[in-house]
């Protein structure tokens, strides 16, 4: 019997998960990682975690599952809740998914399952893996809304290769009905998790408020102004606008204006019209991919999770920085955010815009 190691959240997909593996005749060990730690995290953040882990515990019971626990707080805030700050403290807009599940969350489970002696290890992301050319790829889940694809492009061959997928080739509303069949009612109700983890959907501002203090700086006002330079209106600060934004400018005119840029160093924020917002090229850069054969070749690629996939072609300009040309101009580009490529269903690489 093979072992396999589950990172389980607390939620219904890792719960089903932990079913579907005992099913499929793995030895199934429980790994749940607490990431937050009061001293910087929100009292409710620390009531969810708290909620999720004895989730887990009983799951785990129940299913007469093997179960261990690790607190990742410090390694999760020096890596993700740093970069997550430092970002809009230079202007640019985080995507912190993609440095925790490489950096991270993947590491961690990796690290563990082989001081457990697991052979395999396993999340309850909707995606699936694909060889092709002799090597390992994630591809989108069945389920078009729930798919995962776009969040995981920073995973290497040796992630891959050891990594099993369960809910791959389900839908989300079949993954409940299963919970509900096993006689885990409230398993089968649990609400999915929105937004960025360690914010429990709040307003990312007084976060990023609150951790800067603790660097001795802070964000002033500043100025919106226009793409010729004249200034408009007073701002909260460029920390807290980003690209495409058009809400809460804190400005009226007598057209529909949005972010099409942000300043940093002059603490400005341009607006402009939405027509203004369109590119045909951007740049990238700590891109990833997997093999030099996958960016050799026409590619899709998304900048957002909802975005439709936009036909682009690569152009490496060195082993850190990579021009996306596109076929069909794209607007709302955001320094900061992540670009995932795409051959056909395939992720094959990623990075970050600059």
């Amino acid at each position: 019997m093979k072992k396999i190691l589950l990172a389980m959240s607390g939620g219904t997909d890792s719960s089903v998960s932990a079913m579907l593996l005992q099913e499929q005749g793995f030895e199934v060990v429980g790994l749940h990682i607490s990431f937050f730690h009061e001293t910087w995290a929100s009292a409710h953040v620390m009531q969810e975690q708290a909620q999720a882990q004895k989730n887990v515990e009983e799951l785990c019971s129940s299913l007469g599952i093997e179960h261990h626990e690790i607190d990742a707080s410090e390694e999760f805030y020096n890596t993700v809740v740093r970069y997550f700050v430092n970002e809009y403290s230079a202007g640019r807009t985080p995507f912190p998914c993609a440095v925790c599940n490489p950096l991270v969350k993947w590491r961690i489970v990796y690290n563990a399952s082989q001081m457990l002696d697991c052979e395999k290890i396993a999340t309850g992301h909707y995606v699936q893996i694909q060889s092709h050319n002799n090597r390992l790829y994630v591809t989108q889940g069945a389920d078009p809304d729930k798919d995962q694809a776009f969040f995981l492009w920073g995973l290497s061959q040796e992630i891959l290769q050891k990594t099993v997928f369960p809910l791959g080739s389900m839908l989300k509303s079949d993954v409940r009905k299963y919970a509900q069949q096993r006689g885990f009612q409230s398993i089968a109700k649990r609400k999915d998790s929105l937004g960025v983890c360690f914010l429990a959907c709040a307003d990312y501002r007084p976060f990023v408020r609150q951790e800067l203090a603790k660097q001795g700086k802070a964000i002033i006002a500043g100025t919106h102004i226009d793409l010729q330079g004249n200034a408009l209106a007073p701002n909260e600060g460029y920390a807290f606008y980003t690209v495409g934004q058009r809400k809460n400018l804190g400005y009226n005119a007598n057209k529909r204006l949005f972010v099409h840029s942000v300043q940093a160093e002059e603490n400005t924020v341009i607006l402009s019209e939405y027509k203004d917002l369109y590119r045909t090229s951007f740049r990238v850069k700590e891109y990833y991919f997997h093999s030099s054969e996958d960016y050799a070749q026409e590619l899709t690629v998304k900048i957002r999770y909802r975005n439709q996939e936009n036909v682009c072609r690569v152009e490496i300009v060195n082993a850190q920085e990579l021009v996306v040309h596109l076929h069909t101009p794209l607007e709302a580009v955001a320094p900061g955010q992540t670009a995932v490529f795409y051959s056909g269903k395939r992720v094959v690489g990623g990075g970050f815009i600059a």
